[in-house]
């Protein structure tokens, strides 16, 4: 009897259920479901054929980062706060290690760049870097220099992060790799800072000119390529002036970068200080050597220096990555349901991205 009942009610129901229109059958069904909730998990993408390239990068190993208790890494930050206060021109040497608290990957790290090349895997590009806000270490770095504890800052990342934290290129910034917000001249070297992100072309070039005529290109160098003349020169004459030298999330591998913190004839046995997960090519010369991480470093240091350090400032002068192609979506020719191929969606993309800047530059 009771399987009887059961019968007539799902038959009854199923009669109801298909007499009501469709989207009171929609509205009925959606009623019926239990809440849900998505979590995607970001799998890491693989492919072969990359681990030599990956290798090659890396010098032909992946070493492993190492690490070392907090309370240690606190202790070396008060003596780095020592040699700081003696210090008469003390120069800040910064690599990709900095900026991995804001969500940026370095090169040698478990996912770093070239690690994820040499274990087979794609590096994730789906983080907008430009959207990044400066670390405490950066806006640190930039509160001693405005102090006068630091006079100098060199850098091989091309975030712009230093940028953002208040420092100036080619007055107290060096940025010997590059920036994303700077494009050159490929005749006169001189830098164009813009508010904007530079495109990395096929043949570099950004479609803009000099007042000298050379094309402008983006900023960003190679292995193999030469530094930015003047980005360079002035490194150099921090570094020969330099009595301490303070190197953060750097492995000192590549020249000539990694032998400007010892290359000044005032450097004394115990003025170099190296704060980096990984070995480096100077630390049998390094008095102090901290495997810590870098915001647990300075802000220790800030704190035994008696510094105040600024939040972020909010950079409203400078477009994302992200921001531009939201800019230029308005500006790309209608589909009219027709397919479009992704050669030629990344082509619109430029264009429509070329006329933005164009209309910025005015």
């Amino acid at each position: 009897l009771k399987q009887c009942w059961i019968k007539f009610t799902v038959v009854a129901l199923r009669s109801i259920f298909f007499a009501m229109p469709l989207l009171a059958q929609l509205q009925a069904t959606k009623a019926g479901l239990r809440p849900t909730e998505t979590i995607v998990r970001p799998m890491p993408v693989c492919q072969s054929g990359l681990e030599q390239e990956g290798l090659a990068c890396l010098g032909g190993n992946i070493e492993p980062e190492q690490s070392e208790d907090e309370a240690i890494t606190r202790e070396l930050a008060k003596n780095c706060a020592v040699a700081l206060r003696r210090a008469k021109h003390a120069v800040v040497y910064t690599g990709a290690g900095i900026s991995t608290a804001t969500g940026i990957s370095d090169y040698r790290g478990p996912d770093g760049v070239w690690t994820c090349l040499a274990t087979g895997r794609i590096p994730d590009d789906a983080f907008d870097l430009t959207a990044a806000a400066p670390s405490f270490t950066h806006m640190c770095i930039a509160k001693m220099v405005e102090v006068g504890l630091l006079k100098f800052c060199t850098s091989t990342n091309l975030d712009a992060l230093h940028y953002k934290s208040g420092l100036v290129p080619l007055d107290n910034l060096a940025e010997l790799h590059g920036s994303r917000y700077v494009e050159k001249c490929a005749h006169c070297s001189k830098d164009f800072l813009r508010s904007f992100p530079i495109r990395r072309t096929a043949s570099r070039e950004t479609g803009r000119f000099c007042e000298c005529g050379g094309p402008l290109t983006d900023s960003g160098i190679d292995f193999g390529q030469s530094l930015p003349v003047h980005h360079l020169s002035l490194a150099q004459q921090h570094a020969e002036a330099a009595d301490f030298s303070l190197v953060i999330g750097s492995s000192m591998r590549v020249r000539p970068a990694c032998d400007l913190p010892v290359c000044g004839r005032l450097i004394a046995p115990d003025g170099l200080c190296i704060v980096n997960r990984m070995g480096t090519g100077l630390d049998e010369q390094a008095s102090i050597r901290s495997y810590g991480d870098a915001d647990v470093f300075f802000k220790s240091l800030a704190s035994e220096l008696g510094i105040e350090v600024d939040a972020p400032p909010e950079c409203k002068h400078l477009h994302t990555a992200t921001d531009m192609k939201k800019l230029a979506q308005a500006l790309l020719p209608p589909s009219n349901g027709h397919y479009i191929g992704s050669e030629e969606k990344e082509r619109q993309m430029a264009e429509a991205l070329s006329k933005v800047e164009a209309e910025m530059l005015r």
